[in-house]
């Protein structure tokens, strides 16, 4: 394998003996006003429930169908019957009693 050497003068490339002479290009595109919004904090909440319960009542006053992951107290997921009351409650429904939590958000 070779070396190339490169020597510039002026514009003027010379490669192995090929010459290629460059120029500068002005390109004026039209400006663009851009306005990004600050995204509001999507609300989130966690509840605690420490009592060994079938149905733990959620307040949770998000104003929204929150998604739901509910944990045991050794952080295992669980899954459950979730029913939506509205927009600021809902119901979390066990085959047996449990304790734990659930994180909505």
């Amino acid at each position: 394998m070779s070396n190339v050497e490169v020597n510039s003068s002026g514009g003027t490339f010379n490669v192995s003996g090929i010459s290629t002479t460059t120029s500068s290009v002005a390109i004026q595109q039209p400006s663009i006003n851009v306005s990004i919004a600050k995204a509001a904090a999507d609300a989130h909440y966690t509840h605690r429930q420490d009592m060994l319960s079938k149905v733990w009542a959620v307040e949770h006053n998000m104003n929204k169908y929150p998604s739901v992951t509910i944990v045991d107290s050794g952080d295992n997921v669980l899954y459950a019957e979730v029913e939506y009351i509205d927009k600021n409650n809902l119901e979390i429904r066990f085959v047996a009693s449990t304790s734990g939590k659930a994180y909505l958000n």
